[in-house]
């Protein structure tokens, strides 16, 4: 292991072991899918945190279909930094970790693409059961606060671009669930991703962004007052969004009482 690796592994251990209770509810550290849920609905988060995560048949059904396009395998440390440093392109994903606008930071992304160790493709999947072709802001900013990671681990993000791919799982056919990362992954290195999508049928979008920190830095920003108390948290104005949550029967801002 080459010593920009081994570094990385040392860094990562400091971070994480230096870690302490100072934010909302007591987190050490905040993780990027809760910062990206906040831009859905804050009270949302709230609620998570008080009653725990509910677990509802969609939620249940969204996970496995996500682990069955995206399977995870373990790798030594060696093996993953063999992987990713190779020329021709290759698929590995690592924790991403760092400090944003006052916050400690830690995630997982779905799936990156790798070429002689840069990060060339950050992509997340987001399974729908309708419409794939919006892209909602809590989606992109989460793909955009991955990447910032990356970057301020130091790692070269000159080439990195994001995508979000939404896509219909349960309409694939079990041999299409079984490619479809490969599929993904060719489409977007060979810049061919809107083949892919007719090929698909609309039963898939996949939304291509540039890897910008400046408004991944934004993105973070804008709801860290949130963790650090600086703020008491917002609610969503979205009677939809409120019948669509887990937590209307119990929420004191929920709007679906009202409608």
């Amino acid at each position: 292991m080459d010593d920009f690796w081994a570094d990385l592994l040392k860094r990562e251990e400091r971070f994480l072991a230096s870690a302490r209770p100072e934010f909302r509810h007591g987190a050490p550290l905040v993780s990027v899918s809760s910062l990206a849920e906040q831009y859905y609905c804050e009270y949302k988060l709230e609620n998570e945190f008080a009653y725990g995560e509910v677990p509802t048949e969609a939620k249940e059904k969204g996970t496995e279909l996500h682990d069955e396009l995206i399977p995870g395998v373990s790798v030594t440390a060696d093996d993953f930094v063999g992987l990713v440093t190779k020329k021709e392109p290759s698929y590995a994903v690592l924790r991403v970790w760092g400090s944003v606008g006052g916050l400690r930071m830690v995630g997982m992304p779905d799936h990156i693409v790798w070429s002689a160790g840069k990060p060339i493709w950050l992509v997340e999947l987001k399974t729908t059961r309708g419409d794939p072709a919006p892209l909602w802001e809590d989606q992109e900013n989460q793909a955009r606060v991955y990447g910032l990671l990356l970057d301020l681990m130091g790692l070269d993000c000159s080439r990195l671009r994001l995508a979000v791919v939404r896509v219909k799982a349960r309409e694939l056919s079990e041999e299409e669930r079984k490619l479809w990362l490969v599929e993904v992954s060719d489409a977007l290195m060979a810049g061919k991703a809107g083949e892919l999508e007719s090929r698909k049928g609309g039963r898939m979008k996949v939304h291509e962004m540039v890897h910008d920190r400046r408004l991944a830095v934004r993105a973070v920003t804008a709801k860290a007052g949130y963790w650090t108390g600086a703020r008491e948290p917002t609610s969503s104005t979205s009677a939809g969004k409120c019948r669509a949550c887990e937590y209307s029967s119990v929420c004191e801002k929920s709007l679906a009482k009202s409608v």
